[in-house]
């Protein structure tokens, strides 16, 4: 069993081949003997039947030796032809001719004696050699007081038919070798070549040679339809690893980040318990300035940890309440709270017509004002909110016009605690998830968020969300 399983496929497949080769030998060899048998079985019978009378086909004529010398005896009376040889061989070796056969090209062949195991008794057949030395005898010889009667018939014909079968034979099984050379050639190709190379690129992927594809034997085969089903799963799971490190990258950005970000107004908290502790501050208004810092970056800490938790249920399973609302009148209420809280900036609304669509409108209301306040805190001094419908989508872009971002930051901009300015300082605003919630609310809503910006252009931060059903019907 353990050698068996230890077999290539190439291996069995040649093993196979052989033995059907090998049966077929057999059966040539097989069907060789038996025919060759039953045709001698035939000439036995006729040596028995020829036996039966001596016939009169002249006087018997002794030679020293059968098949030496002159051994024939004529057909004087004009006898049928015959191929029957009759003779008797006494107990001293002479050997007496009746008559030989007259149908032979040679009057001169006939049956050697002098080695044969002639019987004692009863009676026996016999093959021995023709005296022309071309040819054998089938003999019945049978035992008298005086010595043997033989009976003879040569072997040409069964030999000539026997020698005919083995040329049949040996040209059925060139065709049989050539057609099992052709099938072994045309499997281990198109079947085995394939797949022992398919073995060998799987042993490479394993190794982490991922860029490794399989080849299978050609279009439309088992093997190509195999090697194609394994060259998409190879895809797929080069994808999956290059997202996952990826992932592994991002988060392990994000857990330094948000490190860093926590680190900072710790730090502060833990600096003036330290001083208060140590009795460094006395004063009444140093402990009151201590304590407004320490409020402040708890406060900084607690907007922190609620924004990471907003992105964990976001990323997990958001809720959403959704309702058909108008897009502009969202956003005109956005920039009117802006224009309000935020001095020294100045907010634009280009709404010319109301856009309606589905959504939350806690959530989009979030999500603009974390792109207007994004604008007004890094951009300049003018933002500009436009609000458009075409193509079944609202679109809502806020532009500024401050210092921008190269393309690279710009691309990263959604991404956590990336901020356009690399800065950690407080000045400069927040932790840099203020996008990224933005993102995946716009996500969930089925909407796309681009950013686009330019080094001293300015940035543009782009939502398309897509329109209440009845609108994109209206609108088609």
């Amino acid at each position: 069993m353990t050698a068996r399983a230890g077999l290539t496929l190439r291996s069995r497949v040649l093993i196979g081949l052989g033995a059907i080769a090998a049966i077929a030998i057999a059966i040539a060899i097989i069907v060789t003997g038996v025919t060759h048998s039953f045709l001698v079985g035939q000439l036995d019978d006729r040596l028995a039947s020829s036996s039966a009378s001596v016939g009169s086909r002249g006087e018997p004529h002794l030679v020293t030796e059968c098949g030496s010398g002159d051994a024939s005896a004529t057909d004087e009376d004009g006898d049928r032809p015959s191929d029957v040889f009759r003779g008797f061989v006494d107990t001293a070796g002479n050997c007496y001719v009746f008559f030989t056969p007259n149908t032979m090209d040679s009057d001169d062949t006939a049956p050697v004696f002098t080695d044969a195991a002639l019987p004692t008794e009863g009676s026996a057949y016999l093959t021995v050699p023709s005296s022309s030395g071309d040819g054998e005898y089938r003999v019945l010889a049978r035992a008298t007081s005086i010595g043997s009667d033989v009976t003879a018939l040569p072997m040409d014909g069964v030999e000539a038919a026997t020698n005919r079968l083995i040329v049949i034979e040996a040209l059925g099984l060139a065709a049989v070798f050539a057609g099992l050379a052709v099938v072994g050639w045309f499997v281990i190709n198109l079947g085995i070549t394939p797949m022992r190379r398919m073995v060998d690129a799987s042993a490479r992927i394993a190794d982490g040679d991922l860029d490794v594809r399989l080849e299978g034997a050609g279009h439309g085969s088992e093997s190509a339809e195999l090697a194609t089903s394994l060259n998409t799963m190879i895809g797929t799971l080069t994808d999956a690893l290059d997202e996952r490190e990826r992932s592994e990258a991002r988060l392990r950005e994000f857990v330094a980040d948000a490190s860093h970000e926590l680190r900072t107004p710790l730090t502060t908290v833990l600096g003036y318990a330290e001083l208060y502790r140590r009795g460094a501050i006395a004063r009444d208004e140093d402990v009151a300035d201590a304590w407004r810092r320490t409020e402040a970056e708890a406060e900084r800490m607690k907007r922190l940890v609620e924004d990471m938790l907003t992105l964990a249920r976001y990323d997990a399973e958001p809720q959403l309440n959704p309702i058909r609302l108008d897009l502009s009148r969202v956003c005109e209420e956005v920039v009117r709270d802006a224009t309000a809280a935020r001095e020294g900036v100045t907010f634009m609304l280009d709404a010319p017509e109301a856009v309606t669509i589905e959504g939350d409108p806690d959530r989009l209301r979030q999500a603009v004002i974390n792109v207007v306040t994004n604008a007004a805190v890094h951009g300049g001094d003018h933002v500009t909110v436009r609000v458009r419908q075409d193509d079944a989508l609202a679109r809502v872009e806020v532009v500024d016009d401050g210092p921008g971002m190269s393309p690279e930051v710009a691309a990263r901009a959604t991404e956590r605690f990336v901020r356009g300015d690399h800065s950690r300082a407080r000045a400069t605003g927040g932790s840099g998830l203020g996008l990224s919630i933005t993102a995946a609310i716009v996500a969930v809503h089925g909407g796309t968020l681009e950013v686009r910006s330019a080094e001293g252009e300015g940035t543009t931060v782009a939502i398309a969300l897509p329109i209440a059903p009845a609108e994109a019907s209206a609108a088609r």
